[in-house]
């Protein structure tokens, strides 16, 4: 629980740097294959491989790079992570064709993840007596980097090309280099010490899947609302302002969120985001209006995200906690992986039996989800006593 008054200083700085320059990266760069297909004569189909493979080098990089920052020490990696994610950045720029962007892409994706996959652990053990507050500073500044991302690139394409999206990510990179050298650093035993330590943690494994089950319930959504409005004749453009209103809440009540976990408790807290989660899908599957939904479970994901990767952390096994981040990481990634094959594969199924049944069938299932993961917030709970 914190006992001291969280105050903002230039670690968590150089943190919430690195986290907006890796989604700020991600969401900006989609607003510039279209230029890139055309700067290399190929269709979107081809560049979009800049994105993916991105992310599949990332995925494939988290568990890895925090065993080994668990060895050589998270600051080191991080350091190290922030200084070639900028430099690729301007190699990018240069790249002589698509195939060398891609791989350039997928060797990126793979140093993003001494970014991504270590600032968890690194706000958790930098700000122990707060940390429920910092890392919904650090939910929240994610939410920024969305809602940052495609206006900002689409500025910087049309004024400057698509090398520009790359070209912002030097001076980022170097200034959160330069005011992370106070990082607390954190080492560990080991990739394979750690698995096996973690696994035979109940609390620590129930935290992980019930992070699982949010992204499932999260992404579902995400990936629902787009087609459940444009069938019913709004435009692309109005149903993405619409769907702004979610990372607005984070952004703003996700601190505030994360504070009173710590004053309150992880468990308490992520418990009620989970139950916010599952009545905003029911009530906005049962009555066909996304406002309820989007309001809530905006408020949902700021109680939840917060409260539950401190919970995670919180709950890793002595000399896992670089692993334990590694691991946040993934789950994430997965949750987002099955949320978007769940609703997409749902949708495609009942679409075809009327919007409306498909929209409250979709719902249900993922409130169902969402009351999972409260479930399995009661089981850490009982499990603690025991």
């Amino acid at each position: 629980m914190a006992t001291d008054k969280p105050q903002f200083d230039l670690r968590l700085a150089a943190l919430l740097i690195g986290v907006i320059l890796s989604t700020v990266d991600s969401s900006a760069l989609n607003l510039a294959l279209p230029s890139l297909a055309a700067h290399f004569g190929t269709d979107a189909a081809a560049v979009q491989g800049a994105s993916s493979l991105y992310l599949i080098g990332a995925a494939i990089a988290f568990l890895p790079v925090s065993g080994i920052a668990g060895r050589i020490g998270t600051v080191k990696v991080y350091r190290f992570s922030l200084a070639a994610f900028a430099i690729i950045s301007q190699i990018l720029v240069f790249s002589p064709n698509l195939h060398t962007l891609l791989l350039l892409r997928f060797v990126q994706g793979i140093v993003g993840a001494g970014i991504v996959g270590l600032v968890p652990g690194m706000t958790a053990a930098t700000f122990k007596e707060n940390r429920g507050w910092a890392l919904g500073m650090i939910s929240g500044s994610v939410a920024a980097g969305t809602l940052m991302g495609p206006p900002l690139g689409g500025f910087l394409v049309e004024w400057f090309g698509w090398q520009s999206i790359f070209y912002i990510n030097l001076p980022f990179g170097m200034l959160a280099l330069i005011l992370s050298g106070r990082l607390t650093d954190l080492h560990g035993v080991g990739l394979i010490e750690g698995l096996r330590r973690a696994i035979r943690a109940p609390r620590f494994i129930l935290a992980l899947l019930s992070t699982v089950c949010f992204f499932v319930q999260s992404f579902g959504i995400n990936l629902l609302w787009p087609f459940y409005l444009e069938s019913g004749g709004l435009s692309p453009a109005r149903v993405g302002l619409m769907m702004l209103v979610p990372p607005l809440i984070l952004m703003m009540a996700g601190p505030f969120c994360g504070k009173l976990s710590d004053k309150v408790g992880y468990d308490r807290i992520s418990w009620f985001g989970s139950v916010t989660l599952m009545f905003a899908s029911i009530g906005q599957g049962v009555t066909g209006s996304v406002v309820l939904g989007l309001l809530g479970i905006g408020l949902g994901r700021a109680l939840f995200q917060a409260a539950n990767n401190a919970a995670v952390l919180s709950n890793a096994p002595e000399g896992t906690t670089t692993v334990a981040s590694g691991l946040l990481s993934i789950a994430r990634v997965s949750g987002q992986a099955m949320g978007s094959i769940v609703a997409g594969t749902l949708w495609g199924v009942l679409e075809h039996s009327g919007r409306q049944h498909a929209f409250l069938i979709i719902n249900l299932v993922l409130a169902g989800v969402a009351a999972v993961s409260g479930v399995l917030i009661i089981g850490r709970g009982r499990a603690r006593s025991m």
